[in-house]
Parts: structure tokens; C-alpha cells; sequence
């Protein structure tokens, strides 16, 4: 495809590729900076890792005091203070602290497959404004010809040289042509109000001038860095990792833990203290609790595995039909340059070498190329963003 083609497909008549680039980026730190959703869930996120340090705590410090009378003393003349805290053995905190360390890094792994998921949609939407705004661009030398048409159309029709079908064809395709148009100016209009939304709400001064081109690396390689890198896998395999924690945990629970304390009484002029030690045996309340972690543990190593296998599946479709949609953009490179084939067409019209009908036909079918490159191009531009959303 020659040269002017091109441009117009791209959509790069107002900037280079640098500063198209440099908006992509733009609108995208943005997004990253001003969505609510992401902010929440960064809240959030911490909040569930604070959650996870507190399991590993002390238990309460039990303080208990008793005032009594007693031989006929007054209230108040006899009592008793305990103080007592129980310790479990060192190695369950150690496996708490693990287990709380894999839920830490889970958590942030969520938030990060979150991220990405956002900040995709927010390029997918950034694509196909860039393409609706290059059909638009497309289509404006082609209502302009349109509406000159309809009034030449009607300047003949009122002399007498053409008929009233032709007056009436010259004004449907008019109509038609502004009726399309306008699908294209709502489908802009809606997702522009979604990347506002993405955007916490505030607008973006966009021009949606069409990014370079990106490549893709070989499959393999891709599908190496999606099994390394990808949030939703990472948070797969964290959860087994805490699930083989709790396991632990879950053994080192059924281990006996240290009662320690003091212990004072008075009474009748007399007052003794001391220490207090006892073990609390766990014979009956952590039965069964090892066979449920290790059910768990099973489900998460197999929910992991079955999260990769899905993975590669979805990359290579995503692989395919980004190679198919190249292919088919190659089969665009013959088509024939769209200003001087249009400004043929309108000679030979209003010369009478060609009729109205012809006219319009051949006309169709070269825009609906036109489109259908930009559209092709930008199914091809969506499923390189979806491969290459692990290095957002």
C-alpha cells in the first residue's frame, strides 16, 4: 500500500509515532494513578495482609484478681491476683510467619492482575478510538464528495440533465453515509465516557492518534514470560504455597503449648506469691484440622495446574488470530491510491462515462476496504495488547 494510504489508515496525519506513543503512556499513568477500583483494592490489599500478621499473635494476657472475706474479714482484707499468658513453641509462630508472608505476597499479586486487567482495557479502548477516529478520517473527503454530489444531483435534476433517480440515489447515499457516520460518533462518544470512568472520573485530553506498531516475540518465548510473569498465574501458585504452609500450621497447632503466670494471695496478715506453669494439650479441638489443610493444599496445587494449562491455551488463541489478522493485513498492501481513484471516479461520472449507479458502487466497495483495513488492523493491534499485557 503506497504511502498517503497508509497515513490515513494509521491515522497519523496530526503526529508522529513518538507522540502517539507518549499518549498511550499518558493515558495510561493516568489510569494507573486516578481509577477508584484500583485504589480500593489497594486499600484492601493491605488490609487483608494486616489481617494475615495478626493470626500470629500472642494470645491475650489473662489478668484475674478476686477480693473476698474470709475468718469474718471484711470484703476487700483477702484476694487473690493471676497473671498468666500462654506461649505456643517457637516453630508454629515460624510457620504462621511463612503462612502470612505467601498471603502478603498473594495479596499483592491480586492487586497486580487487577492492574493489568484495567490498564488493558484502558489500551484496548485507547485502540479502537485511535481506529473510529482514522474511519473518520477515511470518510471525510467522502462526505464532503457526498454532499457535493446530492447538490450537483439536484442542480441537474432542476435542468433537466438527470433524472429523479439519480437526484434521489445521490441523497440516499448522503443520508446513508451521515447515518453510518453517526454510529462511529456514538461508539467514540460512549467509549470515551468509559475511559473517563477508568479514570477516576476526570476527562482525558486526547487526540487518539494511533501508537507504532507493536511486535511479538516467538510463541515460546511469550508463553515462557506468561507462565514467569502473569499476575493470575503468580496468585495461583502463591495460594498453593499458602495452602502447604497452613498445612504446617496446621501440625505445629497440635503440638501442647506453655502456660506461664504469677500468682499472689494475702489474708489474715499473711502474703504469698509465686510463679505458675502448666501445658495445654490439644487432644480434641485440632482433630481433623491437618486432613482439611492438606485437602485444601491438593486443590490449590491442582487449581494451579490447571491455571497454567488454561493460560497456554488462551495464548496460543490469542497467538493465531494475531498472525491470522497480519496475514490479512498483507493482502491490503495492492490496493491502488484512495485520492486518485476517487478523483477517476468523479470524472468519469460527471463526464457521463459512468453512471450514478456504478459510481456509487464502486465507491462503496473501495471505503468498505478502506474500513475494513483499519478494522482488520486494530483486531490486530487488541490481540498484541492482550499477548503483551504481562509487561504492563
Amino acid at each position: 500500500m503506497n504511502k498517503k494510504l497508509g497515513m490515513l489508515a494509521l491515522g497519523l496525519l496530526l503526529a508522529g509515532p513518538v507522540a502517539a506513543q507518549n499518549e498511550l503512556q499518558y493515558v495510561l499513568e493516568s489510569i494507573e494513578r486516578n481509577n477508584l477500583t484500583l485504589q480500593a483494592e489497594h486499600y484492601a490489599s493491605q488490609g487483608r495482609t494486616y489481617e494475615a500478621r495478626m493470626g500470629n499473635s500472642l494470645e491475650p494476657l489473662s489478668v484475674a484478681y478476686e477480693s473476698v472475706g474470709e475468718g469474718g474479714l471484711p470484703v476487700g482484707q483477702a484476694g487473690e491476683l493471676e497473671i498468666s499468658q500462654e506461649f505456643a513453641l517457637p516453630m508454629l509462630y515460624a510457620a504462621r510467619n511463612r503462612k502470612a508472608r505467601s498471603l502478603a505476597s498473594q495479596y499483592e499479586a491480586e492487586y497486580l492482575a487487577l492492574r493489568q486487567q484495567t490498564l488493558l482495557e484502558a489500551k484496548e479502548i485507547y485502540l479502537e478510538l485511535c481506529a473510529l477516529q482514522a474511519i473518520v478520517a477515511v470518510n471525510r473527503p467522502r462526505m464532503q464528495a457526498a454532499e457535493h454530489l446530492a447538490r450537483l444531483y439536484e442542480t441537474r435534476y432542476q435542468t433537466g440533465d438527470a433524472t429523479l433517480i439519480d437526484k434521489n440515489r445521490a441523497e440516499f447515499e448522503e443520508l446513508l453515509l451521515r447515518e453510518s457516520l453517526s454510529t462511529v460518533d456514538l461508539r467514540i462518544i460512549e467509549l470515551e465516557r468509559r475511559l473517563t470512568t477508568l479514570n477516576g472520573g476526570q476527562p482525558l485530553a486526547c487526540s487518539y492518534v494511533m501508537p507504532p506498531m507493536e511486535t511479538l516475540s516467538p510463541l515460546d518465548s511469550l508463553q515462557a514470560d506468561w507462565e514467569a510473569y502473569a499476575p493470575d498465574l503468580t496468585v495461583a501458585r502463591l495460594q498453593a504455597e499458602a495452602a502447604g504452609d497452613d498445612v504446617k500450621v496446621s501440625r505445629r497447632e497440635a503440638l501442647p503449648r506453655l502456660g506461664l503466670g504469677y500468682k499472689a494471695t494475702y489474708g489474715e496478715g499473711s502474703y504469698n506469691n509465686g510463679l505458675t506453669a502448666g501445658l495445654s494439650i490439644p487432644l480434641f479441638s485440632n482433630r481433623h484440622n491437618v486432613k482439611r489443610a492438606q485437602a485444601y493444599e491438593r486443590a490449590a496445587r491442582a487449581e494451579a495446574e490447571a491455571a497454567v494449562v488454561e493460560k497456554r491455551n488462551t495464548v496460543n488463541e490469542l497467538y493465531a488470530k494475531a498472525d491470522y489478522a497480519a496475514r490479512l493485513l498483507q493482502s491490503f498492501d495492492i490496493m491502488p491510491d484512495a485520492d486518485s481513484y476517487v478523483g477517476v471516479l468523479v470524472r468519469l461520472l460527471e463526464s457521463g462515462q459512468m453512471n450514478i449507479i456504478d459510481y456509487y458502487s464502486e465507491l462503496d466497495t473501495l471505503y468498505q476496504t478502506l474500513e475494513t483495513r483499519i478494522r482488520i488492523e486494530m483486531e490486530y493491534r487488541l490481540g498484541v495488547a492482550r499477548l503483551l499485557v504481562i509487561y504492563l
